[in-house]
């Protein structure tokens, strides 16, 4: 049985946005405002024009921070990837938007994950950095078609066993996705693993995904892979990694920090990521977190005076400017706050922050 990738999750959009390696300087208030009109002008990250003469040209964003351009590793210029020996058998590869990492055992490799931004180069390098040993596995992190839509390029590998969590094989089931192998062994909760005497310890988890998540955790090597968590020396990707749950994706750092790690491989960008990247990351979205807060208990009255301001002539208007309104104050505010600290702080602190209105609209 085959699953094949007809959706992409969202990140991949970040590969056009991320490519610009810039941000958007974003001209915000950041005092409460109400006044109807003011939404309208405010020029946000959503409204990225390339148009010269628009106050939101994309030549207006900031460049990425030296540091975070520093960490990135160089790419071959042959092949558009570059692979890295980063524990001792532990490979982890990327083209510069994209992460896969594999194992090699004494038993045969392990691969984590197949992106197909460079699913058809992967067989080649894993060759290449192991030249003869024999592929056995290959895990799937979750089941969006962005980190496991080209694991087809492996459907030729003789015995090969697909391993993933029982959710995340019957969301692929239901999917029906033709050219994604269907798992052939799944777990439920926790699984562990001993290839060639290399512990590995599969943790299904709730962060990101509509079903379920996997951390793949290696506590020999110290090295941890949990996708579409973090994303190291930026803030998170739109959405905060497209969680389909703010509540849930706020409990992640916890999650992560519980294991002795010390480099994690989120799946997005070229850099690994350390745990002072999680605690960046934890206190950007905790800072977002509570400045929505601080505003939500002002929502109902932006309601009331922006639906007097508009004559009472459209409800759905009313509350549409309300939370754009709050929206916008909280970008402001976190831009200033953090546009030295992590990179791209201003093409995204406008969706972090409507994210988390709507969250706590909800919630």
């Amino acid at each position: 049985m085959f699953i094949t990738p007809t959706r992409l999750a969202a990140w991949t959009i970040a590969a056009i946005v991320s490519g610009l390696a810039m941000s958007a300087a974003a001209q915000t208030e950041t005092t409460p405002d109400t006044n109807p009109a003011s939404a309208l002008k405010r020029h946000t990250a959503d409204t990225v024009s390339l148009d010269p003469k628009s106050p939101s040209y994309f030549g207006h964003f900031a460049p990425e921070l030296a540091k975070t351009v520093a960490r990135k590793p160089a790419l071959d210029p042959e092949t558009g990837l570059s692979v890295q020996e980063v524990k001792p058998g532990l490979f982890y590869v990327t083209d510069g938007i994209y992460q896969s990492a594999f194992l090699v055992t004494e038993d045969g490799i392990v691969v984590f994950d197949a992106p197909p931004s460079f699913a058809g180069r992967l067989p080649a390098a894993i060759a290449k950095a192991a030249p003869g040993d024999k592929i056995t596995t290959l895990i799937y992190s979750h089941d969006h078609a962005d980190h496991i839509g080209g694991a087809g390029v492996f459907a030729g590998v003789p015995g090969l066993e697909v391993i993933t969590s029982r959710s995340v094989a019957d969301s692929l089931a239901g999917d029906g996705y033709p050219g994604v192998m269907a798992p052939t062994r799944t777990f439920k909760g926790h699984l562990e693993l001993s290839p060639g005497g290399v512990e590995i310890r599969l943790d299904a988890a709730s962060y990101h995904s509509e079903d379920e998540d996997v951390i793949a955790y290696l506590p020999g090597l110290k090295f941890l892979i949990a996708i579409d968590t973090i994303t190291p020396g930026e803030v998170p990707f739109m959405n905060f990694g497209a969680t389909a749950d703010f509540g849930r994706y706020l409990g992640v750092f916890d999650t992560l920090l519980a294991y002795d790690f010390d480099l994690l491989l989120p799946g997005h960008i070229s850099i690994l990521g350390t745990r002072q990247d999680v605690l960046d990351n934890r206190d950007y979205t905790y800072d977002v977190r509570d400045t929505v807060r601080a505003k939500m208990e002002t929502m109902y009255r932006r309601f009331g005076e922006i639906h007097a301001a508009t004559n009472h002539a459209n409800d759905n208007l009313t509350y549409r400017m309300a939370i754009e309104g709050m929206r916008n104050e909280c970008a402001g505010e976190i831009i200033d706050r953090w546009s030295e600290r992590l990179s791209v702080v201003d093409i995204y602190a406008d969706s972090h922050c409507e994210t988390a209105i709507l969250h706590y609209i909800m919630h």
